[in-house]
């Protein structure tokens, strides 16, 4: 009975992991911003139907495909880039809810949440191959540089000591499970981009990883992580705090926690500029969405940028020019420009959007619009005019 409920946690909706006070009256973002780039008018397109309840979307290295888990139908929805056309789906198993592709892009691993596996794809034939037995209840993955090593999040019964189960892509072998701190259901495991070390999200503090060991480290105190995002250097990683109102800075050579930078209330999702010079992090009020810049050079917050309500996700643009953020309350995702962190549109995506992902060239966000239990979700691409 505990892991269905806590099944149904995972996948009823994007309330579960984003706290949005007020959200019954809050009015959205004005769509009257309108803006071009290039000569080029950054426009949603048709979207495009996949499975029921979709969730997170990742794209090929190669740019080529898109790839959907869809948590209720049980199957990853391919979608061809150039064309924006959904393919056969592929049956994966239970309850996908967690993705990650490999960088060479050969192969795609599915987490399956009902059935505690990660479930390997070929992308070139797209057939899922032999699932990977892991823990108990496992919410996220998160893959190397190098492509070698899997690194699971198990939440091992919510409110649980969860563990991080490692896995070598060349076998497909799962290794000794790592343990971590209690866990509860947005939890998350992020590796730094130099592969040196992982982070996992508790309910009150962060476990560093040592990936060349595979040990867990001293755990950073922060109340209520959410998301973490590494600059690229690897030198430092931002964590956001729903509950502290606050972005931690870590120094990850020595795994310290550094003075956290004041927000508005709840912080949620954030990302850094492909330069490292700004960190931007959505939070809401109880009367609208606002995405805050933070100078990493010296941690100092910045103005706050008025965006749509219930700002659950942002994702930059390769070369950096462009910021999106997806509103989930009133269907929309809004642009900012980087360089002058100004609103450059707002644009209205038909359904509420949880997840997004933007291709190598830059040139398509394709934003996951939320589904109910039995209907099919949609995925919507957005034309950004990058270069």
């Amino acid at each position: 009975m505990a892991k269905r409920t806590a099944k149904r946690m995972i996948i009823t909706g994007v309330a579960v992991g984003l706290f949005v006070p007020g959200a019954a009256t809050a009015a959205s973002a004005s769509d009257s911003n309108l803006a071009s780039v290039h000569h080029c008018t950054i426009a949603a397109l048709r979207p495009i139907r996949v499975g029921v309840q979709p969730g997170p979307i990742v794209i090929a290295p190669d740019g080529k495909t898109a790839y959907v888990a869809n948590a209720a139908s049980g199957t990853i929805t391919p979608i061809r880039v150039a064309t924006n056309k959904a393919l056969k789906p592929i049956r994966v198993g239970d309850t996908p809810i967690a993705m990650v592709i490999r960088p060479d892009g050969k192969m795609l691993y599915v987490v399956d949440y009902g059935a505690d596996t990660v479930v390997p794809i070929r992308t070139i034939t797209g057939r899922a191959l032999r699932p990977i037995r892991v823990g108990q209840l496992p919410v996220d993955i998160a893959v190397t540089p190098d492509g070698k090593t899997l690194y699971v999040l198990n939440t091992n019964l919510l409110g649980a000591t969860g563990t991080v189960t490692p896995i070598r892509t060349a076998t497909g072998k799962a290794l000794k499970p790592i343990k971590v701190g209690r866990q509860f259901n947005v939890s998350t495991v992020v590796v730094s981009p130099d592969g040196k070390i992982a982070y996992v999200t508790n309910l009150r503090s962060i476990t560093p990883i040592n990936l060349r060991t595979n040990t867990a480290l001293r755990p950073v105190r922060i109340d209520g992580p959410n998301r973490i995002a590494f600059t690229p250097d690897s030198k430092t990683a931002y964590v956001t705090s729903t509950l502290t109102g606050t972005v931690t800075p870590i120094r990850t050579a020595t795994s310290t926690a550094l003075k956290p930078v004041k927000v508005r209330p709840y912080p949620f999702a954030i990302a850094v500029t492909p330069n490292g010079k700004t960190a931007y992090a959505t939070s809401v009020t109880a009367k609208l969405g606002l995405v805050i810049p933070i100078r990493t050079a010296t941690n100092t917050a910045l103005k706050p940028i008025k965006v749509g309500f219930g700002p659950i996700a942002i994702a930059i643009t390769p070369e950096g020019k462009t910021a999106f953020v997806a509103n989930v309350v009133g269907d929309t995702v809004t642009a900012i420009r980087t360089a002058t962190n100004s609103v450059l549109k707002s644009i209205k995506v038909g359904h509420p959007p949880q997840y997004m992902a933007i291709t190598p060239s830059g040139r398509t966000v394709y934003v996951v619009g939320y589904s109910s239990d039995e209907a099919p979700g949609f995925v919507t691409p957005i034309r950004t005019c990058s270069a």
